[in-house]
């Protein structure tokens, strides 16, 4: 069973990709204020593969709202023979939100992959 989560927030940079094997993947960095507390920001790691990692990096930037759709996925490794583990968004769906950006063509734009294939980094 997954948890899904869905969520809006700004780029708190810019998208940065890598190449997993035969995959593109794009990682962002979302800031998303708490909705009781407006001066208290969480920061969401958020990884998008393939084609739709590809259009974020293509169209975003640092600063662009955008609404995220996805499943929390926990990575767990060892360092040093310390256990450690990170929680972060695997994207089915980024939606850009907000005016034009300096990359965009557009003013909204919306992209998803119907993919739910694990994919070790």
């Amino acid at each position: 069973m997954y948890s899904n989560i869905t969520m809006v927030g700004n780029l708190a940079r810019d998208p940065e990709s890598r190449q997993a094997g035969e995959y593109n993947v794009t990682r962002l960095v979302v800031a998303v204020n708490d909705s009781r507390q407006k001066d208290k920001v969480s920061y969401v790691d958020v990884e998008a593969w393939g084609k739709l990692g590809e259009n974020c990096q293509k169209y975003l930037t640092k600063g662009r709202q955008v609404l995220t759709d996805g499943r929390l996925v926990q990575d767990t490794w060892e360092k040093d023979g310390k256990k450690n583990s990170k929680l972060y968004v695997k994207a089915n769906n980024v939606q850009f939100l907000g005016g034009k950006a300096e990359k965009d063509q557009s003013s909204s734009s919306s992209t998803s992959t119907g993919t739910d294939e694990e994919i070790p980094f």
